[in-house]
């Protein structure tokens, strides 16, 4: 009999066991749905995008590693980061935004730089709503640009919630990456597929490797030909003149900018004025995106306006989708 009542009692503390890692899970999951949703949307039905979802990700990861003040504190400077990413029509490039601030947060102290890679690597392959594993993409499309992935809020919360579930546990591990490698597969609008030293074309870099800034590269044959690169919005306001800093890169005239590319007006003109006054100019669809060897369009006036038509948004070498890291 007493052996009976101990495989009872042990039959019983098993179902017991199971019982509350089931309330654990249970609990853990509702409070991550409630998590992302007072990040994102309370909407179930309102469709958030991949970049969107990374963001809410990384805000997740702070507040489940490091707890709310912390939270908090990240927060402030998310902002911070979002506002210098917001284009003229409200758009935020969340991506880039978040990236930035997660950077900030490591150079601040408050969090290590393995810490800032695990949470980085574990919001990106936890947003994933395509086929697509390395890249994140926003809302923003249409017939041409298939570059966008959105979804259910509820959809997502649950493709999301698994993977960092596994995560938490321990049974599966994110692929590791680097919060200070670039963005890739947004689509190099033009010709793209060249590397910088081996092009002398033109070069929209919404980010430069120098000082995180916009810089525009002109093409070799106009080396020593031009008076000044202006950026034109494009109601053809004068948003701001480029800062010549010498000639590189397979002999281009460089022109440097206070902001990066994102920060400027989707549909901007690249207004380069040579010594004899002719005006030449490239159109920038995507400020967030880098943009090289686009056609320019060459005319005697200087209203930054798109005389010879533009590419389109989506316009690359390989569907929108091109793989070019450089």
């Amino acid at each position: 009999m007493e052996a009976i009542h101990g495989l009872l009692k042990a039959f019983s503390g098993q179902i017991l066991g199971r019982k509350s890692a089931e309330v654990t899970s249970t609990g853990e999951a509702g409070e991550f749905d409630a998590t992302l949703k007072s990040l994102l949307s309370s909407d179930p039905a309102k469709k958030v995008s991949e970049e969107e979802l990374f963001s809410g990700l990384v805000q997740e990861r702070i507040k489940k590693t490091k707890g709310d003040e912390a939270l908090k504190e990240f927060q402030k400077v998310l902002e911070e980061s979002k506002a210098s990413h917001k284009k003229a029509d409200g758009f935020i490039a969340h991506e880039d935004a978040t990236k930035e601030a997660l950077k900030a947060f490591q150079a601040a102290g408050k969090l290590t730089q393995e810490e800032t890679d695990s949470i980085y690597s574990q919001a990106f392959a936890a947003a994933q709503l395509d086929d697509n594993k390395e890249v994140l993409f926003d809302d923003r499309g249409g017939p041409n640009d298939p570059t966008m992935a959105v979804a259910a809020m509820e959809q997502a919360l649950l493709l999301s919630k698994a993977l960092i579930q596994k995560f938490d546990a321990g049974t599966e591990k994110a692929p590791v990456r680097s919060v200070t490698e670039p963005a890739v597969g947004k689509g190099v609008h033009g010709g793209g597929g060249t590397s910088e030293a081996g092009s002398a074309g033109f070069l929209f870099k919404p980010v430069s490797d120098s000082d995180g800034k916009l810089a525009v590269l002109l093409p070799s044959q106009l080396a020593g030909l031009v008076k000044g690169v202006t950026l034109v919005g494009p109601n053809g306001e004068i948003i701001e003149k480029g800062r010549y800093t010498g000639n590189g890169n397979g002999g281009r005239d460089h022109f440097r900018f206070s902001k990066t590319g994102g920060s400027y007006p989707d549909g901007l003109t690249v207004q380069v004025t040579m010594m004899n006054d002719e005006i030449v100019r490239y159109i920038i669809q995507e400020t967030s995106e880098r943009n090289e060897n686009l056609s320019q369009d060459s005319g005697g006036g200087s209203s930054g306006q798109n005389t010879s038509g533009s590419p389109g948004r989506g316009s690359t070498g390989s569907g929108g989708r091109n793989q070019n890291t450089l």
